[in-house]
């Protein structure tokens, strides 16, 4: 199959373009380093030609509301555009779990992903939208996303998350085969504050130290854990933190 992975230079993207490979897939790595841009349709169109899978992981750092919410916008709907004119058949999306739910919607990031999901849901596209819960890798961007000389302030988040390595698997996956209109889950194997998974890998420095502002309290709060009936993804946090040593 030939799969279009746009933010292929990302987190998720990188790990996806290597599960893909090992699969045995043509991959067209579509970033902005190639000249590929969601945000001014630059490139979509030559990419995603002969493509029988697009995978929408394009992310952007972002906190305030308008600003995910134009950009997670502004991308998905010109990477419909040029997915309905190149005939695709299947476009991946990478979300997060929950994002739209109202409690959680408050938090400008995850706003943005909501408005994300509602242009796919509503594109008419064969679409399949991979709601993931947090990765563990998170809980390192939370030693340095707030952090002021040897003191790092991170929220408590309640989840179920996995490694992003487990996840890009997972969506490789989903990219093989036929669009699921509800949508996937995944999530980790058990359930954990990315707080604490913080501050073990702090290990004292930076001290940690809570704060849920009021956009992110309903994080604390098991808004983020998804139903008990999905089936988690290992490894397990403490095989993922052996194989960091």
């Amino acid at each position: 199959m030939r799969i279009v992975v746009l933010g292929a230079t990302g987190r998720l993207g990188s790990s996806l373009v290597t599960a893909l490979e090992e699969r045995g897939h043509e991959v067209v790595r579509a970033s902005r380093s190639v000249g590929v841009d969601a945000r001014t349709e630059a490139g979509l169109d030559p990419a995603f030609a002969g493509a029988d899978v697009v995978v929408d992981a394009l992310n952007v750092n972002a906190r305030g509301a308008n600003a995910a919410v134009d950009f997670f916008t502004t991308t998905s709907q010109h990477v419909v555009t040029a997915a309905r004119q190149a005939g695709v058949g299947h476009v991946v999306v990478v979300s997060i779990w929950n994002a739209a739910h109202p409690d959680a919607v408050v938090y400008g990031y995850y706003a943005g992903k909501a408005a994300q999901e509602r242009v796919y849901q509503e594109s008419g596209l064969p679409v399949t939208i991979v709601r993931s819960t947090q990765w563990f890798e998170l809980a390192e961007v939370l030693l340095t996303a707030a952090r002021l000389g040897p003191i790092a302030v991170a929220p408590h988040m309640v989840s179920r998350p996995l490694a992003a390595d487990a996840a890009a698997r997972a969506v490789a996956a989903v990219c093989e085969g036929a669009p699921q209109p509800d949508g996937v889950v995944l999530a980790g194997p058990d359930r954990l504050d990315l707080f604490d998974l913080a501050r073990r890998l702090a290990g004292g420095r930076p001290r940690l130290v809570a704060l849920n502002p009021p956009g992110m309290r309903a994080f604390a709060h098991g808004v983020l854990l998804p139903p008990d009936d999905v089936v988690g993804i290992g490894p397990t946090v403490d095989e993922w933190l052996a194989a960091r040593d």
